[in-house]
């Protein structure tokens, strides 16, 4: 029983101590979305997001194991990336991002993926959003924000399951600072690039 409370603990917390940092990533996001009324800016959003993750997701793929998280390599986005732009014939053109230098241990790196898998919960809105916005008639061109499709809900369950069983191999400040670097980073990247 103390368990499993102290696990929930562990999530909650994170969740509490990262709650500004999320909202001040979401309201910029939330501004970007609503701007979009045509494939290139759709392009542009899609390109600053690919730039941003890129070598932050190679970096987590190496750094988390299958022993904290067993289906860590189906936690990849970036190809749903380069999907979109490809089907929507807009040109990667890579920008250089440090921040997965930042990487250094696995708590801090699972950090980084709760903010990733976190987003693709509010995938789901996004991807209805950007379907209406950009008159779609289907989400062919929007597979980054709808990458496990039906299965979202589902992945994010077991991303936390996996947390939960695996905490006392989780230092909880390096996570917590992993995911606040993760938010502020992208919130700074999303409003330079």
């Amino acid at each position: 029983m103390n368990f499993n409370f102290r696990n929930h603990s562990l999530l909650v917390q994170l969740k509490e101590e990262t709650k500004l940092f999320h909202s001040n990533v979401e309201k910029v996001l939330i501004a970007e979305l609503k701007e979009i009324a045509t494939k290139n800016a759709y392009g542009n959003l899609l390109l600053k997001l690919h730039n941003f993750y890129e070598s932050i997701e190679g970096k987590l793929q190496k750094e988390i194991t299958e022993t904290i998280l067993p289906d860590i390599k189906r936690r990849k986005h970036v190809h749903h990336l380069k999907n979109d732009l490809y089907l929507i014939g807009y040109e990667i053109k890579g920008a250089e991002n440090n921040f997965a230098s930042k990487i250094t241990n696995i708590s801090y790196a699972l950090g980084v993926l709760y903010v990733i898998e976190g987003s693709t919960l509010g995938g789901k809105i996004i991807s209805n959003l950007l379907k209406r916005q950009l008159n779609l008639s289907d989400f062919s061109e929007i597979s980054y924000f709808n990458s496990y499709g039906e299965a979202t809900d589902e992945m994010w369950l077991n991303f936390k399951q996996h947390i939960n069983t695996s905490e006392e191999l989780i230092n909880l400040d390096e996570m917590i600072l992993g995911a606040k670097d993760t938010f502020e980073a992208l919130r700074i990247w999303l409003l330079q690039n």
